[in-house]
């Protein structure tokens, strides 16, 4: 419980403020749901073809990116709990006041998200340069006009899934960002005076 001079006073009506919570706590959750559930579709199909196919196993790059990947997903399912929790906390705005986050809590709940979705970013950037690399050091190896000796030599679609996987990703966390960001702006948007 907090102290009416210390809960959100200073941002617009709290009902619309509880609102808002509610409405981009779904849309993030359900972005991300939607995206993480594709993007590990994909993962699945990339790490079943990595084991069975022992190229990969030559090439330590190609598992550097299919385990970053892995960790952007869970980055990306704990992003989608955070947003879930979005919706929770809107509700709290919607309850008798002596129930009211303060702007403190508020802020931090944000902030922690906000640290939550840019790790995650990072992690699956690393991904991506992992994977990409992987691809154009086969395209490289291979030259211009000249054929490969073997199919190991080849981009093969599975590397471009595992890419695929990694942009959706990217896509989930940064529909995270933008909810946080545009929460993080109506909590502390002062309201008019009249």
């Amino acid at each position: 419980m907090t102290r009416p001079s210390d809960a959100l006073s200073q941002s617009p009506s709290l009902k619309n403020l509880g609102g808002s919570f509610r409405l981009v706590g779904w849309i993030s959750f359900w972005i991300q749901a939607v995206l993480g559930v594709v993007s590990g579709g994909l993962v699945l199909m990339a790490f079943i073809a990595s084991v069975s196919d022992r190229s990969q196993a030559s090439n330590p790059l190609g598992g550097l990116g299919l385990l970053f990947t892995v960790g952007g997903l869970l980055a990306m399912a704990v992003s989608a709990f955070w947003s879930f929790r979005y919706t929770r906390w809107g509700r709290r705005f919607l309850a008798p006041a002596e129930a009211f986050p303060s702007k403190a809590e508020t802020l931090k709940f944000i902030k922690l998200v906000l640290v939550t979705d840019l790790a995650g970013i990072l992690i699956t950037f690393i991904a991506v340069f992992a994977s990409v690399g992987v691809s154009i050091g086969k395209i490289l190896a291979n030259g211009a006009v000249s054929f490969p000796q073997s199919s190991r030599q080849l981009v093969e679609p599975i590397d471009l899934l595992l890419i695929q996987g990694c942009v959706n990703v990217l896509a989930g966390l940064f529909a995270g960002v933008v909810a946080s960001l545009w929460l993080l702006q109506r909590t502390t948007q002062q309201r008019p005076s009249r």
